[in-house]
C-alpha cells in the first residue's frame, strides 16, 4: 500500500499547485477585464443616455462601478496576501461571487435600460452583452466556476427578453444569441481544458524534476556529469568527496582530481575505448582532494550518448581508501581476512546428517539466477555448477564433515546460467539434537567476488607499470633475484640490458605527453616481442626500459638481443598521422662476471648505457671494455 499512497500524495500536490496557478492567472487577467468592463459600461451610458430613463441608467452605472471597485479591492487583497496553494479555492469562490454580481448587472441592463422606442438601441444592448460575454470567455478561461457565475445571470435575462414579448425579428435574433452563447461555452471549455493540461504537464515535470534532484543529491555515491574536460554538474557527495564547495566544483577541469596531469591522461586513454562504445567503465585508482590528500576511489562511468560525446559522461565514485588499507593488512594475515569475510555473510544454509541441503535463505538465488530446486536435496560436491575445487580439496572437505568438525572459509566458484563466475566463501558448524546425536550442519555463505577481484587488481597495480602494462622495478627485482639464484645452481649466465631512448624528450616537448605515451606503448610492445617467455621486459619510468635475460649460454646472446632492440626501436612509430624515428642506447651487464647481485648489476648496466650515450647513441656497450657494440647511424 505504500507505493499507491505515495503516488496519490504526489498527485494531490500537483493538483493543489495547478489550482493555485489557475487562480493566480484568473486574478492576473481580471485587471484587464475590469478596465474593459468599465470602458464598455461608459460606452453604454453614452449611447443610451438620450433614449432611456436617466434615473435607471445612473443607478445601473453606479452599481456597475461599485461592483468593479469591489473586484479591485479583492485583487489588491489577493496580491497583498500571497495565499498558499491550499487557500486557492476560497479565493476562487470570492472572485466567482463578484463575477455573478457583475453578470447580474449586465443581464439586468436589458430590462433597466430598455428604450421605449426603436429596435436599434435594443439590439445595441444585446450586442453589448454578447461582447461582454465574449470577453468573459477569454478573461475567465482559468476558472469554470467564475465563468459560469458571470454567464448565467448575464445571458438568461437577455435571451428571455429576445425570445418573449418582442417582434419576430428580435425573436429570431434571440435564437442566434443562444447559438452564439453555446459556441462561447464550448470555446471556454476548450480553453480551460488546454490551460489545465498545459499547467498539469508543467507542474508534473517540475515535480518530477524536483524529486529527481532530491534523489540525485541524496545518493550515497558521488555523482558528477563531466563534459569534455570539465565538471558540468555534481551532487553534494561529490563536493564532500573532493573537499570543494558546489561553486568551486562546477566548471573545474577534469584533471584537477588526479595526482598529476599525466595520471589523468593515462586514465583518459584507458577508459576511452569503453566510453566511445557506450559501455560502462569501472576502475580503482588514486584521486586527489582539494587539500592535496590522495585517496583510493572506485569509480564507474558511462557516456550519455555514444554518438555525441559532448553531452558528457556520468561518473560515480566512492572512497575506498579504508577498504584498500584493510585489504593490504589482509595480505599479512590470512586468518584475519577470513574473519572479516565471515562478518559479511549473505545467506544462511542447513544440511542434514547425510550432508544434503535442506534449507537456504537469503539473496543467493536472486543474485546468481540459479533455482532453489537445483540445490535442495543435493550434497555440495554433487552440484554441477560449483567450480574451482580440486579432488583433494573435496576430499579434505568431506573428511572434515565426516569428523563433525567446524570449518571456515571453504571457497569455490559458482557458474551462473549466463556463464559468469562468482567466488563464494562458506563457513559451517556441526549441529546436534537434544540427545547429542549428529543432525547435520548449519552455516553462512558470502559472495566475495568483488573483494577477490579488487585484491587481484591491487596486486597487479603494485607490480606493473600503469601505462605500458610491463613489470615495474619491484617485480623486475623479484624476478632478477630468482634468476640469479637459479644461475648459481645451473651455471648459466643472467644478463641485464638497460635501454634509454635517445631524444625522446623532444616528442613530449613538441607534440605533448599523449603522443609520448603512445610512442612508449608501441616501444614496449616491440621489446616484448623480442624475448622469450622466461625473459622479462620492464619499464623503470620515463623512457627507460630493462630486459632481463635468463639461462644464457654466452654473452653473445645478450649482444644479439641488444642489436634486435636497436633495430626494432629504429623502425618509425606512427602516432596521429605523424612518424617518429628514435634511437636507443643500451648498457649490458651480466652475472656472475660483472656483478653477483641485482643492485650492482643495475649500476654496471647504467654506467655502460651512459658510455653508449657518449658514443652518440643508437648502440650498446658492455659493463667492461672486453666487447663493444658497433655504433649505428
Amino acid at each position: 500500500m505504500a507505493e499507491p499512497y505515495r503516488l496519490e500524495t504526489w498527485q494531490s500536490g500537483v493538483d493543489a499547485a495547478l489550482h493555485a496557478e489557475r487562480v493566480r492567472l484568473l486574478y492576473e487577467l481580471a485587471r484587464v477585464a475590469i478596465a474593459a468592463m468599465l470602458a464598455v459600461a461608459l460606452l453604454v451610458a453614452f449611447f443610451m443616455w438620450p433614449v432611456v430613463a436617466r434615473g435607471a441608467l445612473v443607478f445601473w452605472l453606479s452599481a456597475t462601478f461599485l461592483c468593479a471597485l469591489a473586484v479591485i479591492v479583492l485583487l489588491l487583497r489577493y496580491r497583498k496576501a500571497t495565499p498558499r496553494a491550499d487557500q486557492a479555492q476560497r479565493w476562487e469562490r470570492g472572485f466567482a461571487t463578484l463575477a455573478a454580481v457583475a453578470g447580474f448587472l449586465w443581464g439586468m441592463a436589458i430590462w433597466l435600460l430598455l428604450p421605449q422606442t426603436g429596435e436599434q438601441p435594443r439590439l445595441f444592448l444585446v450586442l453589448t452583452v454578447c461582447i461582454v460575454s465574449l470577453g468573459s470567455t477569454a478573461a475567465l478561461s482559468p476558472s469554470r466556476l467564475a465563468y459560469h457565475a458571470i454567464m448565467a445571470p448575464m445571458i438568461f435575462p437577455s435571451v428571455f427578453f429576445l425570445l418573449f414579448g418582442q417582434s419576430d425579428s428580435i425573436a429570431t435574433a434571440g435564437w442566434s444569441v443562444l447559438i452564439y452563447i453555446a459556441v462561447l461555452v464550448a470555446v471556454h471549455d476548450a480553453l480551460y481544458r488546454n490551460l489545465v493540461a498545459t499547467f498539469r504537464e508543467r507542474f508534473t515535470s517540475e515535480a518530477l524534476a524536483a524529486e529527481h534532484a532530491i534523489i540525485f543529491d541524496s545518493a550515497t555515491e558521488a555523482i558528477g556529469l563531466v563534459r569534455p574536460h570539465y565538471l558540468a554538474k555534481c551532487n553534494r557527495q561529490w563536493c564532500d568527496l573532493f573537499g570543494y564547495t558546489l561553486d568551486e566544483a562546477i566548471g573545474q577541469a577534469a584533471w584537477s582530481w588526479f595526482p598529476s596531469y599525466e595520471d589523468w591522461r593515462a586514465f583518459a586513454a584507458r577508459c576511452m575505448t569503453s566510453i566511445v562504445r557506450g559501455e560502462p567503465y569501472k576502475e580503482i585508482l588514486q584521486l586527489r582532494r582539494k587539500n592535496g590528500e590522495l585517496f583510493w576511489a572506485e569509480i564507474s562511468g558511462r557516456v550519455i550518448d555514444a554518438s555525441n560525446l559532448d553531452m558528457g559522461v556520468v561518473w560515480m565514485g566512492t572512497d575506498i581508501s579504508e577498504r584498500m588499507r584493510t585489504e593490504q593488512s589482509l595480505k599479512a594475515s590470512e586468518q584475519r581476512f577470513r574473519d572479516l569475510l565471515s562478518l559479511w555473510s549473505d545467506w544462511y544454509w542447513e544440511i542434514d546428517s547425510d550432508f544434503r541441503f535442506t534449507r537456504i535463505s537469503g539473496q543467493v538465488f536472486e543474485e546468481t539466477g540459479i533455482s532453489e530446486g537445483k540445490v535442495i536435496g543435493l550434497r555440495r560436491w554433487e552440484i554441477s555448477f560449483i567450480r574451482g575445487v580440486s579432488a583433494e580439496q573435496w576430499q579434505s572437505h568431506r573428511n572434515t564433515l565426516m569428523a563433525h568438525a567446524p570449518f571456515r572459509d571453504f571457497t569455490y566458484q559458482v557458474a551462473k546460467p549466463d556463464g559468469e563466475l562468482r567466488w563464494f566463501s562458506i563457513s559451517g558448524n556441526p549441529a546436534f539434537d537434544e540427545h547429542g546425536d549428529f543432525a547435520g550442519y548449519h552455516g553462512i555463505g558470502s559472495d566475495i567476488t568483488e573483494r577477490v577481484e579488487a585484491a587481484e587488481l591491487f596486486r597487479h597495480l603494485a607490480h606493473h607499470d600503469t601505462l605500458t602494462g610491463l613489470p615495474n622495478r619491484r617485480l623486475l627485482g623479484d624476478r632478477a633475484e630468482q634468476a640469479l639464484a637459479l644461475s648459481k645452481r645451473s651455471g648459466h649466465l643472467v644478463a641485464l640490458l638497460l635501454l634509454d631512448l635517445d631524444d625522446f624528450k623532444i616528442i613530449n616537448d613538441t607534440d605533448g605527453h599523449s603522443a609520448g605515451d603512445a610512442v612508449l606503448i608501441t616501444i614496449a610492445q616491440r621489446l616484448r616481442g623480442l624475448v622469450r617467455e622466461i625473459d622479462t621486459v620492464s619499464r623503470l619510468g620515463g623512457d627507460e626500459f630493462v630486459i632481463l635475460l635468463q639461462e644464457m649460454a654466452h654473452p653473445r646472446d645478450a649482444t644479439r638481443v641488444a642489436e634486435k632492440a636497436i633495430e626494432a626501436i629504429r623502425e618509425p612509430v606512427e602516432v596521429g598521422g605523424r612518424q617518429y624515428r628514435l634511437g636507443v642506447s643500451v648498457g649490458i651487464a651480466h652475472a656472475p662476471d660483472h656483478a653477483p647481485t641485482m643492485e650492482v648489476l643495475m649500476q654496471k648496466a647504467d654506467i655502460a648505457m651512459y658510455r653508449a650515450k657518449q658514443a652518440g647513441g643508437g648502440t650498446y656497450r658492455f659493463a667492461d671494455s672486453a666487447e663493444q657494440g658497433t655504433d649505428t647511424p
